[in-house]
């Protein structure tokens, strides 16, 4: 998964209010600060989370991603938020933050369930170490409760789920939730009376709103040219997720072409689909190991291998590693007996 730059400059905005400049981050996790300054640059989700991680050492704050979401501004997340800003209904906010999410991430993760006289906006949160999937359950929910919060101005959601246990304190989930906030819950979103979807904004600016989705439109075909072949499979294939569909026809097939013509333009870019797939799968496995919460064992069935073994050869084979020495390697500890794998 490809994430925007911006974030990651939300993040040091955020940082600046602890009074921690960029570099010390930068120093700490040998991120190129360069790569800031380009308005349509790109991180993975790996190196995201890696000045997550030192982010949160750095802050010594364990609710680090309820600031992130809570204080976030439009200009965070740019021609996104304002697009939401100045929809007309709440449902209409939601439907544009779908429709432009590439702008934000390549990979959607919100989700709008409507069943009975109830709302949900799940959030479906990535494979990655336990601290980073709160701090980005976190940011995102603090985020869809204060829009929710901002079409409502009279109602408010009727529970904020969370997958992650409880913390040791729950002062601010109490604070920014006003007591909704519920832990160990099988889905990570936010219920709330389905009747708000309709309710209109104040803020609305039918002129405006058009400008923005045009602006919006020319940014993801900007997106679309400036991405290369293999970047396009790459991105292909983390929407598939795990093992699921990966055989070139059908990845072709999604971008529409034929698997020669797949195969040329892979070529003349000096790449190779299986190398690409390797490295796509290597990737998805080490975010999944990251994650203390899942055993190797369980990490090898989600990513389709029958045995465990086989997930160990071909982890090996992809990264030059064991998955327990990955994991001894990232500090990720198991409560139970993992195997030899």
């Amino acid at each position: 998964m490809a994430i925007s730059i911006l974030l990651v400059r939300g993040l040091l905005e955020a940082l600046e209010r602890y009074g921690i400049k960029s570099a010390q981050l930068f120093a700490a996790t040998a991120f190129d600060a360069c790569r800031v300054e380009d308005p349509d640059g790109r991180v993975t989700l790996e190196e995201f989370d890696h000045l997550h991680e030192h982010a949160l050492d750095l802050t010594g704050d364990p609710d680090l991603g309820l600031r992130l979401g809570e204080q976030a501004s439009p200009s965070t997340y740019s021609l996104v938020a304002y697009l939401f800003v100045h929809a007309r209904t709440l449902r209409d906010g939601i439907e544009a933050l779908g429709r432009y999410h590439r702008l934000l991430a390549d990979s959607p993760a919100l989700k709008l369930v409507e069943a009975g006289a109830e709302a949900t906006l799940l959030y479906e949160v990535a494979p990655g170490s336990a601290r980073c999937r709160r701090l980005r359950a976190e940011v995102a929910l603090a985020g869809f409760y204060r829009m929710i919060r901002y079409f409502a101005r009279n109602g408010r959601p009727t529970m904020v789920a969370f997958e992650h246990p409880a913390p040791a304190r729950r002062d601010e989930y109490d604070r920014i939730f006003e007591g909704m906030a519920r832990f160990e819950q099988s889905f990570s979103g936010v219920v709330f009376d389905r009747a708000l979807l309709s309710v209109q904004s104040s803020n609305c600016d039918a002129d405006l709103h058009a400008a923005l989705e045009h602006q919006a439109e020319r940014r993801l075909s900007r997106l679309d040219r400036n991405a290369t072949y293999a970047e396009r499979v790459r991105e292909a294939l983390t929407e598939r997720g795990a093992m699921a569909r990966t055989d070139m026809g059908s990845v072709a097939r999604a971008l529409g072409l034929s698997i020669r013509s797949l195969r040329r333009r892979l070529s003349e870019e000096g790449a190779s689909y299986y190398a690409i797939l390797d490295a796509a799968l290597a990737a998805q496995a080490k975010q999944l190991l990251a994650d203390e919460a899942r055993s190797i064992q369980e990490t090898a069935y989600y990513m389709g291998f029958a045995e465990p073994s086989a997930f160990h050869r071909a982890f090996k084979r992809w990264t030059g590693t064991t998955p327990t020495a990955f994991r001894m390697a990232h500090g990720v500890v198991r409560g139970r007996t993992e195997g030899s794998v």
